[in-house]
């Protein structure tokens, strides 16, 4: 026999309902109060199984369940204890057998104690790694930053012919790269950056600036150094500051190893920058000028000229035939103008590499023999056609005259040779003086084929 449990308002359960409201099942069943605990609210779901107590029959639970459960519908709540037809909220037969929702539990104070305990283990374990971290990035951008400032100073000086002092590098750079001055004169760390320049520099005779003339350089510039610093740490130390410092400072910067502190410099002791700090671009402007040698042979006439970066015949400057009067020393790429002793444009060149010109038979030529410019110089070639010539039989050494001249060449190589693999030191050493006499008899030779008494005696075309 099966038992019937009929639930009434007076059931215990029922007396658990606060005030909210209740559930219907509908459809040719008897009316059955179900209580629920739920909110003061509309109840969104409704679990009729949860205690699993049956609210059927067992004769008739199977015949009515599918009618019953379409008559669930949701309806607002008064407030107080409704009929079992005020509320209810229609639910799949699957949606019964879940179980209530649990309640969100917050942290409790311990627990938050340990979290932030944790966190802070974490932070004093991987802050000093991120700090030497972005030290690192912030060295390696500024070392960037310098190479692209001792890039674009040489590009400005080959472009302009001009090499700025102390005063405004920095806005030689910023022009060359297209920033503001301060961008170049200031790290992004604000820390400032400073310009040296070697004590022993000497370009023309004189230090920076320098500005190039058709005159060049007489003799090859001297120490043409100078060094960007900066750092990315500990602010450099006062002793350093931009212009022309002393030797021992400028040459113990220069020499010191990338990452250390030159300590040597009187103006780093007691610095307490560390070496990652102390960044340093260092730039030699000596393979920024190449050597140009002009003259003339005595068979031509008086007198052709030649200017730098400009075509002015007016200014521009004689060549004669002293080694002495050879020009010297020029900005890589400039411009050189080549006239003939009648004012004339003879040529122009690109300078891009040591280079020499002779002015023959009133044109100048890149060799002695007359080759072209451009052409490579075959010396067996030139002394066969010279020894073939028809001789000169006035000639101080007559017939012979040709060859003594090529052996006086030969001998004048020679003793060149010997001074340069002495690393052509002063006038006064033994290598320079035979150089000398070498170059003299040289001269001597050439000159007697037709100086003086040993011109050919002209004679008329048949």
């Amino acid at each position: 026999m099966t038992m019937k449990t009929k639930l009434t308002m007076n059931h215990p359960r029922v007396r658990q309902v606060l005030d909210c409201g209740c559930r219907t099942v509908e459809g040719g069943l008897r009316r059955v109060d179900i209580p629920l605990p739920i909110s003061r609210q509309a109840v969104p779901r409704l679990n009729l199984l949860s205690d699993r107590e049956s609210i059927f029959s067992a004769s008739d639970e199977k015949r009515q369940r599918a009618g019953a459960l379409q008559k669930l519908r949701l309806v607002p709540c008064s407030g107080t204890r409704a009929s079992v037809l005020d509320c209810g909220s229609p639910l799949p037969l699957s949606e019964r057998w879940r179980s209530r929702q649990k309640p969100y539990r917050a942290f409790s104070l311990i627990e938050m104690i340990g979290v932030l305990a944790v966190i802070a283990i974490l932070a004093a374990t991987l802050a000093p790694s991120f700090v030497r971290q972005m030290d690192k990035t912030a060295g390696d951008q500024e070392s960037a930053a310098l190479k692209s400032f001792g890039d674009a100073l040489q590009s400005s000086i080959m472009r302009s012919r001009y090499i700025p002092s102390a005063t405004d590098w920095a806005s030689t750079v910023a022009t060359e790269l297209g920033v503001d001055t301060t961008a170049v004169t200031d790290s992004p760390r604000r820390q400032q950056r400073f310009f040296l320049i070697d004590p022993n520099l000497t370009i023309a005779g004189a230090g920076l600036p320098y500005t190039q003339s058709s005159a060049g350089s007489v003799s090859k510039p001297v120490s043409p150094r100078v060094m960007v610093l900066s750092s990315v740490g500990t602010a450099l130390p006062a002793g350093v500051v931009s212009g022309t410092t002393t030797a021992a400072n400028f040459t113990s910067i220069w020499n010191a190893a990338d990452g250390t502190v030159p300590t040597a410099a009187p103006a780093f002791a007691g610095w307490n920058g560390a070496g990652n700090d102390l960044k340093i671009q260092r730039v030699d402007l000596s393979p920024l000028f190449i050597e140009l040698q002009l003259s003339k042979l005595v068979t031509s006439r008086c007198c052709p000229r030649y200017s730098i970066d400009a075509n002015n015949w007016t200014n521009a400057i004689q060549v004669s035939d002293l080694i002495a009067d050879w020009p010297g020393y020029f900005i890589q790429n400039s411009v050189l103008y080549l006239y003939n002793h009648g004012g004339t444009l003879d040529s122009q060149q690109i300078l891009i590499r040591d280079n020499s010109f002779y002015y023959d038979q009133d044109v100048w030529r890149g060799t002695i023999g007359g080759e072209g410019f451009l052409a490579g110089v075959d010396i067996a070639s030139v002394v066969s056609r010279y020894l073939a010539a028809y001789p000169n039989v006035r000639a101080q050494n007559g017939t012979n005259q040709q060859s003594v001249v090529v052996q006086s060449m030969i001998n004048y190589m020679d003793r060149y040779d010997d001074w340069a693999a002495a690393g052509f030191p002063s006038t006064t050493s033994p290598s320079y003086i035979a150089a000398v006499n070498a170059q003299a008899a040289l001269r001597t030779a050439v000159q007697g084929q037709y100086l003086g008494t040993y011109n050919p005696i002209q004679v008329n075309c048949q």
